[in-house]
């Protein structure tokens, strides 16, 4: 298995941080209400969900598990109803899409760069759920944007990201956002659009207090309308300790079979 190493310092974007700032308190105010001592050592989290997606105009009831760890990547599963399973990942660079129903493979709608483009963003959201990727100084640099708003660079298997953040005056998010590379209007046109999750309620797990109810749609908090992807509700979080070895999903164990669809950043 692979060992955890921590990422390096990821170069911050000119059009996304303009003025960098060491520990602000907004971050302060954020890490006192989402992350017990207990937990500080999180660099990543196995979780399970359920809530409904949209595929096409059809919306299906589904239930998730995920592992993410946002310094190097993510794998999740789903289970809809009527047999339809969805598996993804992206680690170090290249991202993995099977989609099968009653065990029988269904033709991928994205592949090569623009899949590994798309699914980094998911990447990047995923430190929502792993605070202390966020809050890291050594590999994580804020930018506040506002009172209660800030960006958050980092990097997720070297490639360099960015978080919006919108904090409740408690301290919790209420709105997190990136740039997703996709074609929500579906003319065949790719490129980068703001995506994220405004979030409806949060819970803690082991020490996390994390977004656990929340939207995930293209142009969250954007002009324009939102076209909603993802209705979610977290039903358990385990964190992962930062002393330990990569997690089997993420070290070349995602059992996926070799008619799953590829892409590399």
């Amino acid at each position: 298995m692979t060992t955890l190493t921590p990422p390096s310092v990821p170069a911050a974007s000119p059009s996304v941080v303009t003025r960098p700032v060491e520990r602000p308190a907004l971050a302060a105010r954020y890490a006192e209400r989402s992350v017990a001592p207990a937990a500080r050592d999180a660099v990543g989290a196995r979780l399970r969900s359920r809530g409904v997606i949209r595929l096409g105009r059809t919306w299906w009831p589904y239930r998730g598990h995920e592992v993410t760890l946002p310094a190097h990547g993510y794998f999740r599963e789903l289970r809809l109803v009527g047999g339809l399973r969805i598996v993804d990942s992206w680690v170090a660079g290249r991202a993995r899409r099977e989609t099968t129903l009653l065990g029988r493979h269904l033709h991928p709608a994205v592949v090569g760069p623009d899949l590994a483009r798309a699914d980094l963003a998911h990447a990047a959201l995923s430190a929502m759920w792993v605070p202390p990727v966020l809050l890291d100084p050594d590999t994580a640099c804020w930018t506040v944007q506002g009172r209660d708003t800030a960006s958050v660079a980092f990097a997720v298997g070297g490639h360099p990201v960015a978080l919006d953040l919108e904090l409740h005056r408690g301290g919790l998010p209420r709105r997190v956002r990136t740039l997703r590379w996709g074609d929500p209007e579906r003319d065949g046109h790719h490129r980068e659009v703001p995506c994220g999750v405004d979030v409806l309620e949060h819970r803690t797990f082991g020490g996390l207090t994390v977004p656990s109810t929340g939207v995930l749609g293209w142009r969250v908090g954007s002009p324009g309308p939102v076209r909603e992807l993802l209705r979610f509700q977290i039903t358990a979080l385990e964190p992962v300790p930062g002393a330990g070895e990569l997690p089997d999903e993420l070290a070349g164990g995602d059992g996926m079979s070799a008619d799953a669809a590829e892409g590399e950043c």
